[in-house]
């Protein structure tokens, strides 16, 4: 069979954000409230702490996406020195993949970026399978300036052979006196993580009393002030990342009454 023909396209309007996150729309979505989530916060923030490109198909179907800023806009738990792109997440839906589609997207914003005469590109990779692998963009040319747990901070020079990085320091609310805190860090900017933000909210009103739960909108100062841009963490430490189970979360919580008892 064929292949599709496909265009790429630079998101440059906010209603653009309703076909965002097509990684969530190849089967129908468990998640569509973290979905709806996630998109209402692109449409805010497109143009301002987020970029992208789209993957489109002749029917207008969005069936890949490149979601990026420059270091200066970008919401990352890094300082890094300006005009440096970022990229946030890269996917084709696999029924698109091994077609040279990813390629299209990643071209599309090195184009983007050697026009802002950016220095070059960083991404925050992971040796997770299936999540931002460091293989993927080893493959590209990346390669690692820094390692935090299994995150790896990839650069790609374009006009500059090194790039001055340095993670922020984490500043999470620990165990209080009488209660279990929990903080979520909204960044809606992956409603995978967002799914869990949803459930930890119904999950928690069975601990009345016995946790306070406080949940912080992911901003420039936001992110300066306790040095995360996402996540869930139980008495400082984060402790559920995104998809959990609702068996999962109840579980997370209990395990810190039991410290904390």
């Amino acid at each position: 069979m064929d292949s599709p023909i496909v265009r790429v396209r630079k998101l440059s309007r906010p209603e653009e954000a309703q076909n965002a996150y097509p990684c969530m729309t190849e089967v129908v979505t468990p998640w569509p409230e973290a979905l709806f989530l996630c998109r209402e916060w692109m449409q805010e923030h497109l143009g301002e702490h987020i970029e992208g490109f789209h993957l489109e198909l002749p029917d207008g179907e969005t069936v890949g996406h490149l979601y990026y800023a420059l270091s200066q806009s970008a919401l990352v738990p890094y300082e890094i020195e300006p005009d440096v792109g970022v990229i946030y997440c890269e996917w084709v839906q696999r029924r698109h993949q091994e077609q040279g589609y990813g390629r299209r997207l990643f071209s599309a914003l090195l184009d983007e970026l050697k026009q802002h005469n950016a220095k070059g590109v960083l991404v925050e990779a992971t040796t997770l399978q299936g999540r931002m692998h460091m293989d993927h963009f080893k493959a590209r040319g990346f390669h690692v300036v820094l390692e935090q747990d299994e995150r790896r901070i990839m650069y790609l020079p374009l006009h500059q052979e090194q790039v001055s990085v340095e993670p922020l320091t984490e500043r999470l609310p620990e165990a209080g006196d009488d209660k279990v805190q929990i903080l979520i860090m909204h960044g809606y900017l992956c409603p995978f993580d967002t799914s869990t933000h949803v459930l930890l909210r119904e999950v928690v009103q069975e601990f009345a009393g016995q946790v306070q739960l406080r949940e912080v909108h992911l901003s420039p100062e936001t992110l300066r002030q306790y040095g995360v841009s996402r996540g869930i963490f139980i008495n400082g430490k984060r402790k559920l990342g995104g998809g959990e189970t609702e068996l999962s979360v109840r579980q997370a919580i209990l395990e810190a009454l039991e410290g904390w008892d």
